[in-house]
């Protein structure tokens, strides 16, 4: 049947070489376009399925609560950050910051001290601060007022005061008065004629006090007001309070570092290290569109360089949505590097080990065969991602490995017909067609095999790979051989080097039979060191942190560290809380003991927040009593209960604060002990959700089902060669190699002391296609050639004397593709091309 096909198709090249080449020339045009209409995707969701509870939860939560944050680390001299002119210069950033695409909202301290004052609810920034701070700050506050209202507020005081109150002040202010302020007073109201009322005479003594006096007096009224008095005057001195960034810089240091010199607790993490740095936080909208945070982030650049801020701060962008805005170029970049840098390779491997006429025409083919393939990635909607990025050298290499064995078999079949080109391209394409044709249809299908993975990002580095291999196969078996028709046949006195055998030719043939001669030693060795792979394989751990695959020398990584490394660790694993009103007081409640107990019980949670966690932050409050609790969250700082309540009042959110030092499976674990732990009332649904979790979930995915896919791709071959050859040995030799090279995998990464990552948990399936083309080439021409009559030891010495040295080539030419992806600066790439390079090289 094969036979038959390919027949078919060597007569169709021969015949229409022309129209052939005009066709492909057309469809690649038509590709090229395709090619610009490629999407890149590097968020958490090429780990999840869309499909999955972790996807929808956390659409959900997105929708709700916005995306990741973006952040601004300013620093400078405390001086400079904690004034009043950076004070405007951040009102300033704020306003021009909210008119960007896809930026929500903005929080730093003065938003944040801004709300604090108009909700009236300022007690918990110095509630720790002595009573002498506390009443600097109250002085300083008052200076700041306007005199008409400062008398209004203490006209408020006045009224506000009991008979019993007004008594005491008297008997205080009496006390006071020095002797000849008595006798002052007395004289007053001797001249007055008539007994003075209690307002006469409140003004008299009013004007024979010094200031010392009236101040101890005002501060002795403090003393003996009640709780609600206290809060009608606070009231009253915060409704004419100007805002922050209209303060003087001594009146707002006054305020900023009211706890005994020190910032408070609640401004901490924007106003980290006491002052030495300014955080801005930027609330995002849930697309996560690599496009949208391309935009985003040069939007911010161009607003943080017209900001003008003082000179000698340092403004440092950081935060998730930054650095998916930076991989864009990153991966371009790289992408280039490594398609250069591949092309290069071949050229030299093809110029020293293919001695042939045209050697680098099977390179120039398969460049038309990467553009067929990605331009039908960017026409179907296939996404680049970190996967299907290392694609590029790979589909290189394979590519330029089918056109050496095309150019080896026709260079064979051309000096064999004494140089008749159509017979030549007729008779290689019925022998080498379906020798390579089988090998890409088991390699295709061992690539496909990743769709059993449940991290999309697998499944789609294995459909590109296998589009890849069959355009390539297809492109360069009727482009290559069309041209050698056209080229070829209207020459008449062709110089073509007698074949010679070749040092490569030779060696191979003396390696047959050293190999030969010593199968069963070197068959035990293979088995034991690829059994110690197998069994050691577990102690691998597995990486799916998307900052640590990416190029760790990008601005917005190292910023991203930094801030880090000063406001603490940014990762939180976090739940979505639903309930038909999550204010409830039973909510609530439940919500502030499970996380007060999940804190106590794991070392490695730093910290909670929650709506019940920054309601404690503002003052204490009972849980039972829900009219308290309507009030308190009243008062919140919209920018501080939008990050924790949705509007609404249908989600809340926990997030649990975890040790950024902690690996991915180890906050895996932390995560489902977590969920297991949740014992909310019926009526509450608690869900994991967000961007880390998406992340954890994919480190399980990662790994799900790896040995399942491995069996089923050394079943596919089996069953793939076993259709083809209809003989049981011809179908288990091919897999004796690579099901040894499986083992030698893990091994190797334990030796280099390399972790999984989302590639080289896909090596096996890379490994088994691979291999198989090799094994069956091999097969195929040892099966020629004993269908010519050489015994067995004959029939292996002559195959690798003839195929081995194209097998080598092309063999080279994958290998030193894959290399390319060393030298590249996305980490997980060059473990990835480190890892195939070694594997490539065993099989």
């Amino acid at each position: 049947m094969l036979d038959r096909l390919f027949n078919r198709i060597g007569h169709l090249i021969v015949k229409k070489s022309k129209p052939i080449l005009i066709s492909i020339a057309i469809l690649t045009i038509f590709f090229a376009f395709g090619i610009t209409k490629i999407d890149m995707k590097m968020g958490n969701d090429v780990f999840v399925s869309s499909n999955s509870d972790a996807y929808k939860n956390t659409t959900t939560y997105q929708k709700n609560f916005g995306g990741d944050g973006v952040y601004l680390l300013i620093s400078g001299d405390r001086d400079k950050l904690i004034s009043h002119e950076m004070t405007k210069k951040l009102v300033s950033f704020n306003e021009k910051a909210t008119k960007i695409d896809n930026i929500t909202g903005t929080l730093n301290y003065v938003t944040l001290m801004n709300e604090m004052f108009q909700s009236g609810n300022v007690s918990s920034m110095n509630g720790s601060a002595s009573e002498e701070n506390n009443h600097l700050m109250q002085e300083m506050m008052m200076n700041e007022l306007d005199p008409k209202d400062v008398k209004r507020i203490e006209k408020t005081m006045e009224d506000s005061l009991t008979p019993k109150q007004e008594e005491q002040i008297g008997t205080f202010t009496q006390k006071q008065l020095t002797t000849s302020q008595m006798q002052k007073l007395g004289a007053k109201m001797a001249a007055l004629g008539t007994q003075p009322t209690a307002n006469q005479q409140q003004r008299m003594i009013q004007s024979i006090l010094t200031q010392k006096q009236k101040d101890a007096i005002k501060d002795y009224t403090t003393t003996i007001l009640t709780n609600a008095q206290k809060d009608k005057i606070q009231k009253a001195v915060l409704s004419s309070f100007p805002p922050i960034q209209n303060l003087s810089t001594k009146a707002l240091k006054a305020i900023v570092f009211s706890d005994n010199g020190k910032v408070p607790k609640e401004l901490e993490q924007l106003i980290p290290s006491n002052g030495k740095h300014l955080v801005v936080s930027l609330n995002t909208s849930d697309d996560t569109e690599m496009s949208a945070y391309v935009r985003m982030t040069d939007d911010i650049k161009a607003l943080i360089k017209d900001s003008d801020f003082p000179a000698g701060v340092s403004v440092k962008i950081a935060g998730s949505p930054m650095i998916m805005g930076g991989i864009q170029s990153e991966a371009m970049t790289t992408m280039a590097i490594m398609l250069s840098l591949s092309v290069v390779l071949m050229i030299i491997v093809l110029a020293i080990v293919f001695p042939v006429r045209r050697r680098l025409l099977s390179l120039g083919y398969v460049l038309v065969g990467l553009i067929w393939t990605f331009g039908f990635m960017g026409w179907t909607g296939i996404p680049i991602t970190l996967a299907t990025m290392a694609t590029l050298p790979i589909i290189i290499g394979l590519g330029t490995d089918f056109g050496v064995q095309f150019h080896n078999r026709y260079e064979e079949e051309f000096r064999l017909s004494q140089f008749n080109a159509a017979e030549a391209v007729h008779k290689s394409i019925k022998h080498i067609g379906p020798a390579v044709g089988i090998a890409v249809f088991i390699m295709a299908l061992s690539f496909l095999t990743m769709f059993l993975s449940k991290a999309p990002m697998i499944q789609q580095f294995g459909l590109t790979l296998a589009i890849g291999v069959v355009i390539c196969y297809t492109v360069e078996l009727f482009l290559m051989f069309a041209t050698f028709n056209l080229v070829d046949q209207k020459k008449k006195n062709i110089q073509v080097k007698e074949e010679k055998t070749i040092w490569l030719s030779k060696f191979l043939s003396q390696y047959a039979e050293l190999v030969g001669r010593f199968a069963i030693p070197i068959l035990i060795v293979g088995i034991s060191l690829s059994a110690m792979g197998f069994a050691n394989e577990h102690k691998l751990k597995i990486e799916t942190s998307m900052l640590k695959m990416i190029p760790q020398e990008m601005e917005s990584v190292k910023n991203t560290n930094q801030l880090t490394d000063i406001v603490g660790s940014t990762t939180y694993i976090t739940f979505l809380v639903e309930a038909d009103d999550v204010t409830d007081s039973k909510v609530i409640t439940w919500m502030d003991n499970f996380g007060t107990e999940i804190t106590k019980e794991y070392k490695s949670i730093e910290g909670v927040t929650s709506l019940p966690a920054v309601l404690n932050k503002m003052g204490d409050v009972d849980y039972s009593d829900q009219s308290t609790i309507d009030k308190n969250i009243k008062y919140l700082p919209p920018s501080l209960s939008s990050t924790v309540l949705s509007s609404n009042h249908k989600y809340a959110t926990l997030q649990f604060q975890v040790d950024s030092d902690l690996s991915s499976q180890s906050q895996l674990n932390v995560l489902k002990k977590i969920t297991k732990e949740i014992n909310a009332p019926s009526n509450i649904k608690v869900n994991p959700a967000g961007a880390q979790v998406m992340s954890l979930y994919g480190v399980e995915n990662i790994a799900a089902n790896n040995k399942l896919m491995m069996v089923a791709g050394l079943a596919i071959i089996f069953f793939g060669l076993l259709l083809v050859y209809r003989r049981v040995k011809h179908a288990l030799y091919p897999l004796v190699p690579i099901a040894l090279v499986l083992g030698f995998s893990p091994g190797t990464l334990l030796l280099l002391n390399m972790s999984y990552n989302p590639l080289t948990i896909a090596l096996s399936c890379l490994v088994l296609g691979i291999g198989t083309e090799f094994t069956i080439l091999i097969m195929e021409r040892f099966r020629e050639e004993e269908a010519k009559g050489l015994n067995a030891k004959e029939a292996i010495k002559v195959s690798l004397s003839k195929v081995g040295q194209a097998i080598t080539a092309s063999g080279l030419t994958v290998i030193l593709g894959f290399s390319t992806l060393m030298f590249v600066s996305f980490p997980v790439l060059k473990d990835f091309g480190v890892t195939t390079v070694i594997d490539t090289l065993l099989t």
